[in-house]
């Protein structure tokens, strides 16, 4: 069958819509300010960086510097102190970076030892007691007595303790108690080595926690705690 032609205006018209539709997707763009699929890549040096209305920054990852060429991640407060770091102002080869966090006065509250591993801070107290039994609190009562009391601030939902106990005649028992409760038990035999969860775990709670011992009969018993920390759950 022979081609029929088609009416000029028949063509004007398709054209007319086809324009429109070139012109519509030409100004449609995605939007902006999300990301639905795939992952945001930036190199060659690049950084993100995510700034207050008025300019200051309050978070950058990528080459922050001050050392050109050093990439780490940078959080600060809306005054522009540093709050959270994981960087060292250095780009030497096999140098670790440092995770710090800084109080508003710039100073380090935690950090690492990237040398040999663990704390550079805080600086944690290392509790001594007498290297002498006979220099322990002791008691020759048969009933449950204290030895040692403490009142610490729970930051951690367990502790672990050891304590040890001695005694002359027929010895005697040790236990630890929060609250009352007894959480772990020894004897002038056996050294008190647990971890124990706090009763009633609070965090900022103050619990009372004891070292209590009791002798046999015509006995004395000697008892120390000698290392006591809280751990995670």
């Amino acid at each position: 069958m022979a081609t029929i032609p088609q009416d000029l205006n028949d063509r004007i018209r398709r054209l007319e819509a086809e324009l429109r539709a070139l012109t519509t997707a030409a100004n449609r763009r995605p939007a902006m300010n999300q990301i639905l699929h795939g992952d945001v890549k930036i190199g060659e040096g690049g950084s993100l960086s995510v700034k207050q209305p008025g300019g200051a920054e309050t978070f950058r990852v990528g080459e922050v510097g001050p050392v050109a060429g050093e990439h780490a991640l940078l959080v600060r407060r809306r005054d522009g102190s540093e709050a959270l770091s994981v960087w060292n102002g250095t780009t030497a080869e096999g140098q670790a970076q440092a995770v710090r966090v800084k109080d508003a006065q710039g100073h380090e509250l935690l950090s690492e030892d990237v040398v040999a591993g663990g704390l550079a801070r805080p600086h944690l107290p290392i509790v001594m007691s007498p290297a002498q039994a006979v220099d322990w609190p002791s008691t020759t009562s048969t009933s449950w007595t204290d030895l040692q009391v403490a009142w610490p601030e729970a930051q951690h939902p367990r502790l672990e303790v050891f304590a040890q106990a001695v005694g002359n005649g027929n010895g005697g028992d040790i236990r630890i108690t929060v609250d009352g409760q007894t959480v772990a038990s020894g004897s002038t035999g056996k050294p008190i080595q647990a971890t124990f969860k706090i009763p009633g775990y609070e965090f900022g709670a103050h619990p009372e926690i004891k070292l209590q011992a009791r002798a046999k009969a015509s006995s004395t018993v000697w008892a120390c705690v000698q290392r006591m920390y809280g751990v995670a759950s």
